[in-house]
């Protein structure tokens, strides 16, 4: 590599006000651009189409948006902070160092990536791409002694699995700040995340990552890699469910969390609208659990669903106690394919007129009739068995809680699959 020593074109000085100049101009023209769809000021003297890059502030926060040339490599948007060569790196330069989650519209399209700064050997790997989307690049470089920084940008999907995710969490009413700020330590950007949830960036309150979420993380490391090795989920025991009875132990310890915090009921919203009524009112109310419980829950039905199912499991969710209220009818439906295959299902409580029948299909598609008293349960292959509660329930209440499990992937079988 040569030593010597370029000649900047701009002075300091020269460059300070052009900066501030080019400021003004983009503000306008990112303005005009996204309010047109890029109808509008979408292309540099008339030939050179542009993009918006969207990021946030490093030490405001705020949200900022700078127009760039459009450069594509592989289809994926590339950032060139070549701000014409002068010696000092563009604001949005230290935005996106900082804070990787960004935006970029092209045209009416808008897509979110994570950017990733490019090494030296990486930057004159795509360089002549860069060049020949806008020659003047090639001057740009020449013109300064600072090292150019390129990004490349990897799209960021929200997946159904991740949207799924977060219905059911926000249904169960847990707190939006947190939700959002797990979604946020994953990757997602502050729009995107926001847009899902129905709201505005500005309307939470970001919370440092916490260790929890790392068992979020490690159900979406797992769900990836199960649809990579299963195109549809597998059937695992030659019927499809079994009815047992549960530990009396645990029975009793969620008997009394439910007797205890009874005044905590509150109108649920069930994921998929699966629960109606014909009765009056909501068809039914939950109780939400501390995480120990749940915990031990899921502990407490491991082997036994792995000795059931003959695979081994990874625990994903166990949810509140579920009261379903006189009339409530239970639509026939399987549950979430990514997280929800193995399930346990658990009669804690109920005060009824006349027994209040589960039916569900064996694996070959036959129907079956299954009555629950307190303290009895049922296995079953939750994402491949259909299963509901036709019947408008005959009674006061009927107590349940769901608790679910995934086959457990296993790294000699990722290697198997790779």
């Amino acid at each position: 590599m040569s030593t010597d020593k370029k000649m900047e074109a701009y002075s300091l000085s020269q460059a300070k006000i052009i900066r501030l100049v080019l400021r003004q101009i983009s503000l306008i023209n990112a303005f005009i651009y996204e309010l047109s769809n890029g109808r509008l000021w979408g292309k540099l003297s008339g030939k050179y189409p542009i993009m918006v890059l969207s990021v946030f502030g490093a030490k405001s926060g705020k949200l900022r948006k700078v127009p760039l040339i459009k450069v594509l490599h592989e289809k994926k948007p590339i950032l060139v902070a070549s701000m014409a060569g002068m010696p000092m790196h563009p604001s949005w330069y230290f935005n996106v160092s900082a804070n990787p989650r960004v935006a970029v519209q092209i045209g009416s399209e808008k897509k979110y990536y994570t950017a990733n700064q490019l090494t030296d050997q990486e930057k004159e790997g795509v360089w002549p791409t860069v060049c020949a989307h806008y020659p003047d690049y090639d001057q740009y470089k020449k013109n300064t002694q600072r090292n150019i920084g390129v990004f490349s940008c990897e799209e960021k999907i929200l997946t159904t699995a991740w949207k799924e995710w977060l219905a059911e969490n926000t249904e169960k009413g847990c707190d939006k700040n947190e939700l959002y700020s797990i979604l946020y330590h994953e990757g997602f950007h502050p729009e995107q995340i926001a847009s899902e949830m129905n709201a505005r960036v500005n309307s939470f309150t970001l919370q440092p990552k916490k260790q929890q979420s790392s068992k979020e993380e490690n159900i979406q490391r797992m769900v990836h890699a199960f649809k990579s090795a299963h195109k549809e989920v597998p059937k695992y025991t030659e019927i499809g469910f079994k009815k047992e009875t549960m530990d009396k132990s645990i029975h009793q310890k969620i008997l009394d969390f439910y007797q205890e915090n009874d005044a905590l009921l509150k109108v649920e919203n069930v994921a998929g609208g699966f629960v109606k009524t014909e009765g009056e009112g909501s068809p039914s109310h939950t109780i939400e659990m501390p995480d120990e419980l749940r915990d031990e829950i899921h502990q407490s039905f491991l082997k036994r669903a792995e000795a059931w199912s003959g695979i081994k499991l990874l625990p994903t969710y166990v949810y509140g106690v579920r009261v379903y209220n006189r009339g409530a009818t239970l639509e026939s439906h399987v549950d979430r394919k990514e997280t929800h295959i193995i399930g346990v299902i658990m009669n804690i409580d109920q005060k009824v007129d006349s027994p209040w029948i589960l039916e569900i299909d064996d694996n070959e598609g036959n129907n079956h009739n299954v009555t629950l008293s307190p303290g009895d349960i049922v296995f079953y292959e939750s994402a491949t068995v259909n299963h509901g509660r036709p019947t408008p329930l005959d009674g006061e209440k009927f107590v349940n809680v769901f608790c679910h499990y995934m086959p457990l992937i296993q790294k000699e079988e990722l290697r198997d699959e790779a």
